[in-house]
């Protein structure tokens, strides 16, 4: 597992950055939402769909550099992305609402627990 990994590392860093500018267009739009007093949980929705969109596409064409199988990808994707969403929004719902952690930094840690895993999923389940 170690060694796979050590070979994935310059895809794992392209996988990153793809990351990086998906969590910042979400969070940036949940930021957005939340301003003009839209509920944190739609607003978390929302931005999630613009995250889903912008990480799909990085990480097909940048990331793993899978230039076919549109549709199968995609399918793979959104099965994965759609738990995604139920896991985080169930993690927002749970420190909000549970523990009174402020929306903002409740998002941050919801995106970070479910995004820790989601590598080798995509590396072993969607682009294969």
């Amino acid at each position: 597992m170690i060694k796979t990994f050590l070979r994935s590392l310059p895809q794992f860093s392209l996988y990153v950055l793809s990351g990086g500018t998906a969590a910042i267009m979400d969070f940036g739009l949940y930021e957005l939402l939340i301003r003009i007093n839209m509920w944190y949980i739609a607003a978390s929705m929302m931005s999630s769909a613009l995250g889903f969109a912008t990480t799909f596409l990085m990480n097909k064409y940048i990331a793993f550099r899978k230039k076919t199988n549109f549709v199968r990808h995609l399918a793979r994707f959104s099965v994965v992305e759609v738990m995604n969403i139920a896991v985080t929004t169930l993690i927002l719902f749970g420190l909000v609402d549970g523990f009174g952690v402020e929306e903002q930094i409740a998002k941050i840690l919801a995106m970070g627990i479910v995004v820790s895993w989601n590598f080798f999923i995509y590396k072993f389940f969607v682009y294969v």
